[in-house]
């Protein structure tokens, strides 16, 4: 499998991603979101607090790696989810590469409870159709995703248009930056990752300041404890 360069980029990024590496690229002036670095706070331990129910999640058609339509709304549900919107392109180190460092961090760390793990799906979703083919998706997973062994999902779409109703319902900002060769390569964005529990409910949304693996792993686990047998949940 040959590797993109962009694909290639964000690996770097991925091993970039330590706390030391982060703090000295501050002091070189770079501005990292928290999610790349240590957090400043302690973050609460699941359970001792409650998430409440914002909304009901979305579903729509979409295509999977190996080209068969899903519908978002069945990998919505029966598991806690982490949904994340991005483009395989992306260059911003606060954009997409940012989330998708922060689900394959917190992918590997419940990997290592695997009672817990089983309880956790993850779906990417692409909103970049016309360079986000299947085939380019099924690169992208084994490159961020390959040996995980999570539940995670890589998802695109047919057109622009069949996503734009599941961008809206999620107030998922996208807009192609023209001014690139044929349209095709950059995108503004808002940047957003859902927390959806087991019976299709959003429970948080993070954005750049609070998409940060320890705070995504305690939620994840304060929702398992929603629903988990006492005997298991104890030992969360």
């Amino acid at each position: 499998m040959r590797l993109s360069s962009s694909i290639l980029w964000l690996l770097g990024l991925l091993i970039f991603s330590s706390p030391s590496a982060a703090e000295q690229s501050g002091r070189q002036g770079v501005y990292l979101a928290p999610g790349w670095g240590k957090l400043s706070f302690k973050a609460p331990d699941p359970g001792s607090y409650y998430l409440p129910v914002m909304q009901r999640s979305t579903g729509g058609k979409l295509i999977a790696t190996d080209g068969q339509q899903v519908d978002l709304a069945d990998l919505l549900q029966d598991k806690v989810t982490l949904l994340s919107f991005i483009y395989r392109t992306c260059d911003d180190v606060n954009g997409c590469p940012l989330s998708t460092m922060v689900l394959r961090t917190v992918a590997s760390r419940m990997g290592k409870e695997p009672d817990l793990a089983e309880e956790l799906r993850l779906v990417t979703v692409s909103f970049d159709p016309l360079n986000d083919t299947p085939a380019a998706m099924a690169d992208y997973e084994k490159a961020i995703a390959d040996g995980i062994g999570l539940d995670w999902h890589f998802l695109t779409s047919e057109s622009d248009e069949k996503i734009e109703p599941i961008l809206e319902a999620y107030e998922q900002f996208v807009v192609r930056d023209v001014s690139s060769v044929d349209g095709k390569g950059k995108f503004s964005h808002i940047l957003r990752v859902y927390l959806i529990d087991q019976r299709s409910q959003i429970r948080n949304i993070y954005n750049l300041s609070f998409l940060h693996p320890d705070i995504l792993v305690n939620d994840v686990k304060t929702l398992m404890m929603e629903h988990l047998p006492e005997s298991l949940a104890k030992r969360i």
